[in-house]
């Protein structure tokens, strides 16, 4: 039961949130092509609800809060997938959930993808990859307004820079300590992000971390998992690198 309430409580916050959701406060216009995998969850009448990545064809992870949302929903109700620069939509049926591994949900559709403008997202290797810190962006769809909260293809993108330990360590703590900021999952790998802008309401949970490696590929970082809507601040992001000690900002 206490899982239940907890998911529903998520969602609220998801739909509250939603009618002040922003595509990445002060973030510039970007082209959806140019990163691979990106995709974004909305309500059958267009709402946005969170972003997402396709790691294949026909799978995609969302952050924690996004999935606990998504599982309760789908009980009663489809939701839709869009991707790509001129919007594709793949119905989410009802029925469909997702599996929670280290803060991150991932999904199985019965359809693949096509058609898509660019492949699937590659994540960092720290192996057999470089990272060119420089290009770091975090990149997300929201309203074009404060106060819409309708899908309408806008995405925007900016830099991601280190942050200091002493600010990293307020954001983790606000994140496990107020839900609505994204994170309830305290054992998950996280990291500490600031921006030129702002991850802000529910267009922009979810929103991926990307950065080139040292042979111009974009490779995907991270997830973001809270948005406390202030351009330099500090926000908190699922780390997919398997804490890659040449991505870790924060510690």
């Amino acid at each position: 039961m206490e899982t239940i309430l907890h998911s529903r409580a998520l969602l609220g916050c998801l739909l509250l949130l939603a009618s002040v959701a922003v595509a990445i406060k002060d973030g510039t216009s970007s082209n959806a092509c140019d990163y691979p995998g990106l995709a974004v969850i909305l309500s059958t009448k267009d709402a946005v609800i969170c972003n997402a990545v396709f790691l294949s064809s026909n799978q995609f992870i969302v952050p924690e809060i996004c999935g606990a949302a998504m599982n309760t929903f789908l009980k009663k109700s489809a939701l839709k997938l869009s991707y790509n620069q001129v919007p594709v939509n793949i119905t989410i049926p009802v029925g469909t959930s997702g599996v929670l591994g280290d803060g991150v949900y991932s999904f199985t559709l019965n359809t693949p993808i096509q058609n898509s403008c660019s492949s699937v997202a590659r994540v960092y290797d720290s192996k057999t990859m470089t990272l060119d810190l420089a290009t770091c962006q975090v990149v997300g769809y929201g309203a074009a307004t404060s106060s819409s909260k309708i899908f309408d293809g806008v995405l925007n993108a900016a830099a991601v820079n280190k942050s200091t330990s002493s600010s990293c360590c307020l954001a983790i703590w606000d994140s496990l300590t107020k839900t609505e900021k994204g994170t309830t999952y305290k054992d998950a790998s996280y990291n500490c992000l600031t921006s030129t802008g702002a991850t802000c309401g529910t267009g922009d949970v979810g929103a991926p971390v990307y950065c080139k490696t040292d042979s111009g590929e974009r490779v995907l970082t991270a997830l973001t998992s809270s948005t406390p809507c202030v351009s330099g601040g500090v926000f908190l992001a699922h780390d997919l690198t398997a804490g890659a000690t040449d991505f870790k900002f924060g510690y």
